[in-house]
């Protein structure tokens, strides 16, 4: 016979105490309120009323004895309709994605998750500044058949793709929201109580992104490929991550809260941290959250990424640790690429500043494309949106794009133009992978995954959205340009720095850190017309002790050819041409001892040893 007690109201939904020990706490107002237990095959098992004598203010809590409910499921009773508890650890009967459950379908939690082997896990605790993060949707990255993976759609998918992620370099994937949020509005039916959810709006047909309200503390079943079993589908993402930590990637998820207040969000981010072991997590909440992670020492050893940009500016980041476990995403960074990649006049000043952004006691992460806007290939072949699948008449998503369809709007076959969006795409990798900060690719801007000029498929859940695995010349082509730029990035530890470049030669070598070239050497001309500039780093400012490398960025965004001065070497030294984003190196690069010259829309990279041994 079960036993029921008081419970902690301080520990929120459902927890285990011990051997046959069960709390359950529900926030709420109402007198007329039942714990409903059922077994795993969904039979009612107890029906208990929470008395006055469970009330602790806001909330009622009781506890469960003498009963095993490890494989027990439950759900609430509010004023005689069926609540779901808003710290639900998983949710039953939502195996399908976009689709549409019965009002009368019963929504039930499993009271306990089962016990998971976390023995030979290990975390891989990369700085930021060493970190190479790869955005993506978990349903959208393997959902399509060009996928060619078995557990399509799902995390167990994303484990089949974890040699590619290696082999191309991805050292962080970080998952748009995966936690239960309800994409056709079904739950509003249910009870107005248990609103926790916007639905989607009527003119769309799903809401595929997920930034809205949810059951935060419950994975979503629809992205597991046992969601239709009996067992614990969460076994599935605890799969994914040990994986991940076992092939040397750390797993950041995104959690979007709305109006939750700072202890919801804390409790939250400590359940993943350890029931998931996550490494990370980007929050999208109000201030006053942000301040509270800032604050809290709780989470010294785990990466916070937030959007809010006062936190560049504020004094409020002198609240963060040294270590840099806090991460704002920098947009600046976005606006002035973009723009500069164009063409566009007066951009020289702004890039070479976002371009070296890092600060002390924060990271930055640096992003040419995201989820809400244009992907790279639809960056440089599109100057509209182009929406309409949206049903909203083309008014929603970003109308500035800062894009540039090279000379045709959407898919050309014309050589020169194909070419052309090629050598773009190239000069924003190397503008995202040669910057200070942390790098963020977007999933499937290696391999030119377009979504026909949509900014903002939101509510799209089919193959605009879901990556198309290219396999084309030009595909294989970016792919590979983008891995040799994140050996590149990985080898050179100049280009990632765990602190500030100054500009100085505060260690008396001969060169500072980094420095600004144009047509003179050690002169920076930005003016407005100029739209060329050559950046060059030193290694020995790196801390490695190794050799002292010279690495020469030269940028010319200009529809011109143009020339850059090389900076004096030591005799019988010369720069080698480590990347150029030209077909032809030989005709879009020519140097010389003291100039190089760079034909229009170019950019290359430039290396030399000087601690090598003179040449005869």
């Amino acid at each position: 016979m079960i036993e029921v007690s008081k419970g902690n109201p301080y520990i929120c939904g459902a927890s285990k105490l011990n051997n046959k020990t069960y709390n359950f706490t529900i926030v709420t107002d109402s007198d007329d309120v039942s714990l409903l237990i059922y077994d795993n095959k969904f039979n009612l098992k107890h029906e208990i009323k929470l008395g006055s004598e469970y009330r602790f203010g806001g909330a009622l809590s009781l506890c469960l004895s003498k009963e095993s409910l490890d494989k027990a499921l439950y759900c609430y009773k509010l004023d005689g309709k069926f609540y779901i508890d808003p710290y639900s650890k998983t949710i039953s009967n939502k195996n399908k994605f976009g689709i549409k459950s019965e009002d009368e379908e019963l929504f039930l939690s499993r009271v306990v998750l089962d016990p998971y082997d976390w023995s030979l896990d290990k975390e891989v605790k990369l700085p930021f500044s060493d970190m190479i993060l790869y955005k993506m949707h978990a349903r959208g990255f393997t959902k399509s058949r060009t996928s060619q993976v078995l557990a399509k759609g799902t995390f167990a998918g994303i484990e089949e793709k974890l040699p590619y992620l290696r082999k191309l370099g991805i050292t962080a994937v970080e998952l748009m929201p995966v936690y239960e949020f309800d994409e056709t509005g079904r739950y509003e039916q249910l009870h107005e109580q248990n609103s926790i959810y916007r639905a989607a709006p009527s003119r769309a047909a799903v809401n595929y992104w997920g930034y809205t309200k949810g059951f935060h503390f419950a994975l979503k079943p629809s992205f597991c490929s046992i969601a239709g079993t009996k067992s614990d589908y969460t076994t599935e993402f605890k799969d994914l991550v040990k994986a991940m930590h076992r092939a040397g990637l750390e797993m950041i998820l995104e959690f979007y809260f709305d109006k939750e207040p700072y202890e919801y969000v804390k409790e939250c981010l400590r359940f993943y941290k350890d029931e998931y072991h996550i490494d990370g997590a980007h929050i999208y909440s109000r201030d006053y959250v942000i301040y509270g992670l800032a604050e809290d020492p709780n989470f010294r050893d785990f990466k916070i990424i937030v959007d809010n940009l006062y936190m560049m500016y504020s004094d409020y980041s002198d609240l963060l640790d040294k270590k840099k476990n806090f991460a704002v995403c920098n947009r600046d960074f976005m606006t002035v690429a973009r723009k500069f990649l164009k063409g566009d006049e007066d951009q020289l000043p702004g890039f070479s500043m976002r371009q070296r952004f890092n600060p002390t006691n924060y990271a930055v992460i640096n992003t040419i494309t995201n989820h809400d806007g244009f992907t790279l290939c639809d960056l440089v072949s599109y100057e509209r949106k182009h929406n309409e699948a949206n049903g909203e008449n083309n008014r929603d998503g970003e109308n500035y794009n800062n894009s540039w369809n090279c000379g045709a709007e959407g898919r050309s076959r014309k050589k020169k133009i194909v070419d052309l969006r090629l050598k773009q795409i190239k000069n924003a990798l190397m503008m995202l992978f040669l910057s200070q900060g942390t790098p963020m690719l977007l999933a499937g801007d290696e391999f030119l995954n377009s979504q026909g000029g949509n900014n903002n498929p939101y509510c799209i859940d089919g193959e605009t959205t879901w990556l198309n695995w290219k396999d084309s010349d030009e595909a294989l082509e970016i792919f590979e340009f983008v891995r040799k730029l994140i050996a590149f990035r990985k080898k050179h530890k100049i280009l990632h720095m765990s602190k500030p470049l100054y500009a100085t030669d505060m260690l008396e070598c001969g060169y500072p850190d980094i420095s600004y070239h144009s047509s003179s050497a050690w002169i920076h001309n930005m003016e407005p017309f100029d739209r060329q500039i050559g950046i060059m780093l030193c290694s020995k400012y790196d801390g490695q002790k190794k050799d002292n490398i010279l690495i020469y960025m030269v940028y010319n965004m200009h529809w011109e050819r143009h020339e850059l001065a090389i900076p004096n070497l030591p005799k019988k030294k010369k720069f080698t041409i480590a990347f150029c984003t030209d077909k032809d190196t030989n005709r879009a690069i020519r140097t010389s001892d003291r100039t190089l010259v760079l034909e229009a829309r170019t950019s290359a990279v430039l290396i030399c040893n000087i601690d090598d041994e003179d040449e005869d």
